[in-house]
Order: structure tokens, then C-alpha cells, then sequence
């Protein structure tokens, strides 16, 4: 959720239009799926129907179901990419004195202080303090990526102290290990919480009773992330050439095509040499979603080479992320203020067409928003100047 422009340092005019076309196409995937989600009255049985039958019955909504389930997955792994391509490409300044480490230090405390403002709600705020909505302390979307910067950071800060080896590795690696772990977070018992008997705002980050986004597995997808990132700085004068981009294809279509014999094989190995099966078979839909994400990413570069991308209102999309974030969660999830779209409509109370109709509708507000966004922040600008003014007067 990083909000610059990306560009590359030694082609001022040249710009990574890629990564924005992957921000935006994440940010408007979100808006319309949590709409649909959100209001769709038959939402939970077809769900249901899906996870039982392998179909709902209805082919269209099959297909926004498994592309519902990219979102994530994709909005993960591009905040990574895009937040270790601006943070490694100024390969001369010490850790300490790369602007982009103060920022992204700044950005954590900032994702992390709106993801919980956006749980508590002011419309029931005694009942959110005094423990009857547990869901005040949940780790959800904003504070599982704050954490998954942090460890950009952090793996950062020891590739920059060894100086042994290629950037890139250190985030694949990180990512490996992360779903190395959930195999086994995955197979304990219903109920079980990690850390044992850590506050429940502790647990929700690894596994507790309202971990959505916790860090095993959603944080691997930030750290691969973090690969791509270092690798398009490292080969950045081969970005726009046909192999580099075809080798993400080509590596996202094996990942999604053979996670799960590839997982298999890894079991039987792990097995040999530790004389235990720790079941990474059950990471192949992780390593599957990590495929398609990579697939996506090479044809967006190829999209960028061969044509020129002139919808800037599409591309600043992706640059302004968080403020849509924010307000979609306080519109359709009554977020910060207890307000919100259920308030008048009630949930889950419309058909599948006034939903999808629903649903461009929600979007093209949020394209609107952002169309006219510099007017709107130069008013939180104004309102912001004013309080600082006056609390200056004050001292």
C-alpha cells in the first residue's frame, strides 16, 4: 500500500507502468469483491455449494469465486514488490540513512494504527472497550501487511550487514520458511491459539480466534514480493526485454500447474533426510496462487513493453491505495464510525445482478474519488494545517 509513483532512477522518463497496472487491478479487485460479498444474498450457500461440490452450479459466479481468492494473494505480493523496489534501488546509502527505511518504519506505524482505529466503533464504543466485540483486536488485511514491511525491513537490514549474496534470495528464503510453518499451524486443533496463553491481540498475528490475515502463510506473499522487487532492480535494464518477462510466466506456470506434485516430491524428501512427513503437499494451492500472481506479473510486463499505457486515472489508482481502503472499509464495513452502506441496505439483502450492478457503481465512485483526489487532500491538508496552528499557538 505504498503510494509513490514508481519510476526507475537512471530513466527518469521511463516508468515501470506495470506495477501500478498490478496495484490498480488488485485495488478495484478488492472493492468489487467485498461488495458482492457483502451484499449478495445467496453469497453463503454458493460458497458453501463450492467448498462441498467443487461448483455452485453457476459458472460465472465459479469464476468470480477463484478470482475472488487472487485478490489477496496479489495485493500481498505487490505491496512486496513495490516497496523493495523503491527501498533497494538506492544501492549506495548506508541502512540507516536510506530515506526509504524512516518511511517504511513510518508506514508500518501508520498501517498498523488504521488497521485497529478502523476495528473500533465509535457507534458501540462501550461495547468494543469492554470486550463484547472481539473483533477490536483482530489482525486483519492493514496489520498484516504493516508486519510484512517490517520483515522487508528487517531481511533488508541483514542482506545490507553480510553483504553476501543477491538481495533477492534473503526474501525468498524468508518467504520459503513462512510456508514452511503452515502445514503445521494448519493441521493443529480446532481452537488451539499460538502463542499459548499470549493476549488474544498476540495470538491473532500468528493463529487466534480472530487472525484473518495472520502472518503464516499471508506474510510469505509479501516477502516473494520482496524477491520480485529485488530482482526487477537487479535486471532493471532487462525489464522490457521478452525473456524476463516470459521467465515469470513460464515459472508461474509450473508453480500452478505442479505445486502439488512438487509438494509431494518435497514431502518425500524431508522424509528421507528427517525420517518425518511435514506435509508440504498442503502448501500447493499457496505455491498454486503464487504461480498465477507470477503469470499475472508477466503478462502486465509484456502489456507494458508492447503498448503505451496511456490511462493515467487507471494508474494513479493503484497509487493512492490506502485512502480506497479506508473508506471502503468504513462504507461497506461500518468501519471507525458505525455507519455505514448496511445501515441502509441491510447485509446480504440484494440479487446477483443489483449486486454486480452494485458493485460498478461502488467502483466508479471510488474512480471519481480519486479523479478529483488532489482536491480532496488539499482539503485534509487545509484542516490539518489549522490544527497544527493552533495547537502551536497554544504551546
Amino acid at each position: 500500500m505504498t503510494e509513490e509513483p514508481v519510476e526507475i532512477i537512471a530513466k527518469p522518463k521511463v516508468r515501470l507502468k506495470f506495477i501500478d497496472m498490478a496495484r490498480s487491478i488488485a485495488i478495484l479487485m478488492m472493492l468489487e469483491g467485498h461488495f458482492i460479498e457483502h451484499t449478495f444474498k445467496n453469497f453463503k450457500p454458493m460458497i458453501a455449494a463450492v467448498k462441498e461440490n467443487g461448483t455452485s452450479g453457476y459458472i460465472f459466479f465459479d469464476w468470480w469465486y477463484f478470482m475472488k481468492g487472487f485478490t489477496a494473494p496479489l495485493f500481498f505480493t505487490v505491496t512486496g514488490l513495490v516497496f523493495v523496489y523503491l527501498l533497494a534501488r538506492n544501492k549506495d546509502a548506508r541502512f540507516r540513512r536510506n530515506p526509504r527505511v524512516k518511511k517504511g518504519f513510518r508506514r508500518v506505524l501508520e498501517l498498523l494504527f488504521w488497521g485497529y482505529a478502523l476495528q473500533v466503533n465509535l457507534r458501540y464504543l462501550s461495547n468494543s472497550l469492554n470486550h463484547e466485540h472481539p473483533w477490536l483486536f483482530a489482525f486483519h488485511v492493514l496489520q498484516s501487511i504493516g508486519i510484512g514491511i517490517a520483515a522487508l525491513l528487517v531481511i533488508f537490514g541483514f542482506y545490507r550487514l553480510l553483504k553476501i549474496g543477491p538481495l533477492w534470495l534473503y526474501y525468498f528464503i524468508g518467504g520459503t520458511v513462512v510456508f514452511c510453518f503452515y502445514p503445521y499451524v494448519k493441521s493443529l486443533p480446532s481452537g488451539t491459539y499460538l502463542p499459548t496463553n499470549a493476549p488474544e491481540i498476540v495470538q491473532n498475528v500468528i493463529l487466534g480466534p480472530n487472525s484473518v490475515f495472520n502472518i503464516i502463510p499471508w506474510m510469505a506473499f509479501t516477502l516473494y514480493g520482496g524477491m520480485v522487487g529485488a530482482l526487477v532492480v537487479r535486471f532493471q535494464d532487462h525489464v522490457k526485454k521478452y525473456w524476463f518477462p516470459m521467465v515469470f510466466i513460464l515459472a508461474g506456470a509450473i508453480l500452478n500447474l505442479f505445486g502439488r506434485p512438487i509438494g509431494l516430491f518435497l514431502d518425500d524428501v524431508t522424509e528421507w533426510f528427517v525420517g518425518d512427513d511435514i506435509h508440504l503437499v498442503a502448501n500447493a494451492w499457496l505455491y498454486g496462487r503464487l504461480g498465477q500472481i507470477f503469470m499475472a506479473l508477466g503478462i502486465l510486463m509484456l502489456i507494458d513493453k508492447l503498448w503505451d499505457f496511456k490511462g493515467q486515472l487507471f494508474l494513479k489508482i493503484g497509487q493512492n491505495t490506502l485512502p480506497i481502503y479506508i473508506i471502503h472499509v468504513m462504507i461497506l464495513y461500518n468501519g471507525f464510525f458505525g455507519y455505514g452502506l448496511k445501515d441502509i441496505i441491510g447485509t446480504r439483502t440484494l440479487s446477483g445482478w443489483q449486486s454486480v450492478i452494485g458493485a460498478a457503481i461502488f467502483i466508479f465512485a471510488f474512480v471519481l474519488f480519486i479523479k478529483y483526489f488532489e482536491f480532496f487532500d488539499g482539503i485534509k491538508q487545509r484542516i490539518t494545517g489549522v490544527f497544527r496552528k493552533s495547537k502551536s499557538e497554544e504551546a
